[in-house]
């Protein structure tokens, strides 16, 4: 195994691994990160051998105002595949291109704003082929199904806790809520200010592990279903554009790629 530190922007990375290493990891602990760190191995290796070395070297991530490492957010770490990068990028393009359609609607103010603050969320954060798998240490290390061979090339996350949930889609204000304990979606919502034009009976929460659960939100089919810290809340737009049911789809299923 070699191991270096880069000190590249994520975007970078995504452009720059090892044409020699057989695998390379490429460990960072969000996508706004200028320091990462690269693990490169010359076969197949165990995905318990990944979590080891990355959390025995993270202390080289440790930025300027830290002393020591925060904990680790297990629930929020990711393994991407970057070989589906370019894939990836089509997908937000072609996301970003509905909405464009979207917007062209000029007679509803109220959607335009949604959609604009929406594109531009879209537009400045980075996505990734999330794999589905577990990542929680003791979970991999003492289960062998749970342990897989992993190869060519990935970026392991390994994000701090953060304090928002994420609230995007046909509402006013799109983007991040103060984290409250067992509150609802339909509270975050609120907070949010849902459109006229929007779905008011479900909406759609990505929880931090990838996880998708269509969350009932009307007063005749509440339900409490926990959100974690860093899920996303997404509100399908409804009833202006024929477009907007693929519209809803593309976007719920790039928002389980989103790089932390």
């Amino acid at each position: 195994m070699t191991l270096f530190i880069r000190f590249l922007p994520l975007l970078l990375i995504f452009l720059t691994w090892s044409v020699n290493a057989e695998t390379t990891i490429t460990v960072t602990q969000s996508a706004s990160a200028t320091k990462t760190l690269t693990l490169e191995y010359q076969k197949p290796v165990r995905l318990v051998q990944v979590v080891e070395d990355s959390l025995a070297n993270i202390s080289k991530l440790v930025s300027q105002n830290d002393i020591q490492p925060q904990p680790i957010y297990w629930l929020s770490a990711g393994l991407y595949d970057l070989s589906t990068a370019t894939a990836v990028a089509n997908q937000q393009q072609q996301v970003l291109h509905l909405l464009n359609i979207q917007d062209s609607n000029k007679n509803k103010p109220q959607n335009i704003q949604a959609i604009k603050a929406l594109s531009d969320w879209i537009t400045v954060n980075k996505f990734a082929k999330r794999e589905a798998i577990v990542l929680d240490f003791d979970s991999v290390r003492l289960k062998e199904e749970l342990n897989p061979l992993i190869s060519e090339h990935y970026l392991f996350s390994l994000p701090t806790k953060p304090g928002y949930v994420m609230v995007l889609g046909a509402v006013e204000k799109n983007g991040k809520q103060p984290f409250r304990v067992r509150q609802n979606a339909t509270k975050y919502l609120d907070w949010a200010l849902p459109i006229d034009d929007s779905n008011n009976s479900f909406a759609w929460l990505i929880q931090p592990d990838g996880k998708v659960e269509h969350y009932p939100i009307a007063y005749w089919n509440n339900h409490q279903i926990d959100i974690a810290p860093g899920a996303i809340i997404y509100l399908e737009f409804q009833g202006a554009q024929e477009n907007e049911q693929v519209l809803n789809q593309q976007v719920i299923e790039l928002l389980k790629y989103w790089i932390r």
